[in-house]
């Protein structure tokens, strides 16, 4: 029974009991104060219901993405079952930074339908004109329809194609007379909806629905391309790739001040990961030869090692960068940063394979050697190490396999966990310290780890540095017996004790860089699901178009609605964009642009944020 007819019912109940009372005074009052606190409640239950309905309207057939879905861990697991994990590790980032809180512009229709016997479909006044009518069911039994009830609200996804012939308006200067002046050449006004990709179909909303398809649910172009196929949009896949890789020249100059802001950054993180280029095969040809053989020699690698290159990222709290080169080398994210002038006091963090030198630079004919910023160590690449040791060692009750027993390795499962358990201490005093320092801005972060987490942090390596004196010692006689694995532990630790202790000394030091790792998560997807990039343009494509669709997530920036933005500025602006082009005239790369600072910091997600 809905709302309305219990409240009729109870209006017709309240007059006949007010009609038997009549003659007992005391008993009227005391009904007629229910029967008005009952009315309150209806008027409650009223209102809630309208802002139910208006809710509802409001919502529409939006799609709302689930907790679930906005999980950034979409291709890891939801916790690690084995020791070695820091609990920091396990707590996502549910903060605006990596969710999207921006709601897709989206057309809604409401509509009302009232379904009859046999699923038959009404409209409101044919199913008001049925109430009281009678029909005979399949069963040969006679029914009456007696009311209208609330079922449930559902939400049909249809897809629309506009397809929108543009004419447009010329126009020329004239004089006072409205005559056209003599040297005056007819204009043409400059659109986006129009000038963008010119020669194709393709209109601004479609290349951002395109781009949303391929980063956000990480499907490659090739695949796109049949999708769009199915809906009547026929588009090769060499066709996207053109187009796409115009699209990242005309949003260069977004990217370009992006990159500019990492001069304003404080705390970073490095790190890389491999891709797959074919044109790298070309360029340095190393293709293995093909000997008949089954086994291969160390010197001969599979074809897709000769393929692989690299994507390096760069986070920091406001911009996400991503690069791409043929080669891994640590050099290559360090000239990025002096490139575009990092502070001195900035702190970067790193995995081991950015070694000692790679925050400084030397200058051989002066005899100077100067630190670019600070470079410290991620913790949980060394607790890694350790980890790499248990769940190899030990068996899912904990206890040692039979390898470490017999070679009386049990002591190495012992000092990993008591340096496991330490590094993890260390960690909640950080985070504690951390949350202390942004509450109360009155203290000083880097006095408050010196005094509470440094004793731990030199613990750990005093312990480290034993452990190592013991391994090593000349006398073979009081040399400890270790696993190779417990050996490359301990020898990280010590080798990486100055970096790995640095961020004691920086207000802006941090202990590990798994904010640059979960960011890679959804590119190593992507790289999965398109095996390899074409061409090296590709790749740089794809790393442009990743910083733009990361930093924007990190700012809560839906990425559709943010790349729609964005080409239609940079289309509004595209004669102050200076390309590479073919004897043809067609874009085949990015060179300069003019366009005003204010208009591009505009177009930052932290702006749109704000706004």
């Amino acid at each position: 029974m809905d709302l309305p007819e219990l409240q009729k019912q109870f209006d017709e109940i309240s007059e006949q009991v007010k009609e038997v009372t009549k003659s007992q005074p005391v008993i009227a009052v005391l009904i007629n104060a229910l029967f008005g606190l009952f009315k309150i409640l209806f008027n409650l239950l009223n209102e809630q219901n309208k802002t139910i309905q208006a809710l509802q309207e409001k919502l529409g057939n939006k799609v709302v993405d689930s907790k679930r879905a906005n999980n950034e861990n979409i291709n890891g697991r939801g916790s690690e079952k084995k020791k070695g994990v820091d609990s920091s590790d396990k707590k996502r980032d549910k903060s605006q930074k990596d969710t999207c809180t921006a709601i897709k512009d989206v057309v809604v229709e409401h509509k009302e339908s009232f379904i009859g016997y046999d699923g038959q479909e009404y409209s409101n006044e044919e199913a008001t004109k049925l109430l009281g009518t009678t029909f005979t069911g399949k069963d040969g039994k006679r029914y009456k329809y007696i009311r209208k009830i609330n079922s449930s609200l559902k939400t049909d996804y249809k897809v629309h194609l506009t397809q929108t012939q543009y004419y447009k308006l010329e126009y020329v200067a004239v004089g006072d007379d409205d005559a056209p002046l003599a040297d005056a050449k007819p204009q043409t006004p400059t659109c986006a909806k129009t000038d963008f990709l010119k020669k194709t179909p393709i209109s601004v909303s479609l290349m951002s629905h395109i781009l949303y398809i391929w980063f956000r649910l990480k499907c490659p172009l090739n695949r796109i391309s049949a999708s769009l196929l199915e809906y009547g949009i026929s588009l090769s896949r060499q066709q996207l790739y053109k187009n796409v890789g115009i699209s990242a020249y005309m949003l260069m100059p977004v990217f370009k001040h992006m990159e500019s802001h990492l001069k304003d950054e404080k705390q970073l993180c490095i790190d890389e990961t491999y891709h797959s280029c074919r044109e790298k095969r070309r360029f340095n040809n190393k293709t293995p030869p093909d000997d008949g053989s089954k086994s291969k020699s160390k010197k001969q690698k599979s074809p897709s090692k000769t393929m692989r290159s690299y994507f390096y990222g760069i986070v920091g709290n406001y911009v996400c960068l991503y690069y791409h080169d043929l080669d891994r080398e640590s050099d290559i994210p360090r000239d990025i940063l002096t490139k575009n002038k990092i502070s001195e006091d900035a702190f970067v963090e790193t995995d081991g394979f950015y070694k000692l030198g790679f925050n400084v630079d030397i200058n051989m004919e002066a005899k100077t050697i100067k630190e670019l910023f600070t470079h410290g160590v991620c913790y949980v690449h060394l607790k890694r190490y350790f980890c790499v040791l248990l769940n190899y060692a030990t068996k899912t009750d904990g206890s040692p396999i039979a390898e470490f027993v017999n070679c009386k390795w049990e002591q190495d499962i012992i000092d990993s966990n008591r340096i496991c358990d330490k590094i993890s201490n260390a960690f909640h005093i950080c985070n504690d310290i951390t949350k202390r320092c942004n509450a109360d801005k009155t203290l000083d972060i880097v006095t408050l780890k010196n005094k509470e987490l440094r004793p731990i942090i030199e613990d750990i390596f005093n312990d480290a540095r034993a452990i190592n004196d013991a391994i090593r010692n000349e006398d073979e006689s009081k040399r400890r017996s270790c696993s190779k694995k417990f050996r490359d532990a301990i020898t990280y630790a010590v080798n990486k004790e100055f970096k790995l202790k640095s961020f004691l000394d920086s207000p802006y030091g941090l202990m590990s860089s798994t904010k640059v790792e979960e960011k890679f998560r959804e590119l190593d997807i992507l790289r999965n699901g398109m095996m390899v990039s074409d061409t090296c343009q590709g790749a740089e494509n794809l790393a442009l178009f990743y910083s733009l669709y990361k930093t924007a997530q990190m700012h809560g920036i839906e990425f559709e609605s943010y790349m729609q933005r964005c080409i239609t500025v940079m289309s509004d602006h595209l004669n102050e964009i200076e390309f590479a082009k073919d004897s043809k005239g067609t874009i085949t790369g990015y060179k300069s642009h003019s366009i005003s600072e204010e208009i591009l910091e505009n177009l930052m997600p932290w702006n749109m944020a704000k706004a």
